[in-house]
């Protein structure tokens, strides 16, 4: 009976560490696994906008033309085979204002994530594509999905870049934006926030950045009527 015990409490024990880093590797403000940006200074009246899985030649443009609308200027981080594919809107994206940085070059969701070597030479590959578009290699990293494990920041570490997350998501790589979920996200934000969009369809049909464009002008007029600027991940960290 005493041996049932202890092997039951085992069990819980790993049972409870198990989700415990299960939670640690998409929580975003986790630094269990390694240092992680997800907010920056709340010195400065600014926050920093970022979209994710572009750049896309149908929606990239949209997106940008919405920002110039409020003198606004976002970090994309890009996957690399985009980046490829649509070397000229990437080099627009950069002439905009923006910034640019690390989505990983496939966006795998397999071995990738969880093999130091795989994903190492993936972000390498995306480095280099971006190197092209931008004249140097970006510093900054968002993992595929947000996911983080000693894999994903061993990688991060063999290049030299920061990993970064975000404060709130708009959630629409899974699910379309809808108004009230962007008015929600824009009434949450606040100063030195990093917040996360998407303009790109990686594994996700067009109807998902349909919704993102549509609600996008509700999400950007909270924010810039509360006051905020919208700046790069740079700019946001520098001081605003």
């Amino acid at each position: 009976m005493t041996a049932g015990l202890a092997g039951a409490a085992g069990a819980a024990a790993v049972g409870a560490a198990a989700v415990a880093l299960g939670y640690a590797s998409v929580n975003p403000r986790s630094s269990f696994f390694g240092p992680v940006i997800w907010k920056g200074p709340s010195s400065a009246n600014a926050v920093a906008l970022s979209f994710d899985d572009g750049p896309h030649p149908r929606f990239t443009p949209k997106v940008m033309v919405e920002l110039a609308k409020r003198n606004a200027h976002a970090t994309f981080f890009c996957v690399g085979r985009e980046v490829d594919a649509y070397p000229a809107l990437a080099r627009e994206v950069l002439a905009a204002g923006h910034q640019l940085g690390n989505h990983t070059y496939s966006h795998g969701l397999g071995a990738d994530l969880f093999s130091e070597r795989r994903l190492t030479e993936d972000l390498r590959r995306c480095q280099d594509s971006l190197a092209k578009v931008i004249g140097a290699a970006p510093r900054y990293y968002r993992p595929a999905v947000g996911v983080r494990n000693p894999a994903v920041h061993a990688a991060a570490r063999n290049l030299g870049l920061t990993v970064v997350t975000w404060t709130h998501a708009a959630r629409d790589g899974a699910w379309p934006l809808s108004n009230r979920r962007a008015r929600t996200l824009g009434n949450a934000t606040r100063a030195g926030d990093i917040v996360t969009l998407h303009d790109g369809t990686i594994r996700v049909p067009d109807s998902r950045r349909e919704g993102t464009l549509a609600h996008l002008p509700a999400l950007l007029d909270l924010v810039c009527g509360a006051g905020f600027r919208l700046v790069t991940l740079d700019a946001l960290l520098a001081g605003g």
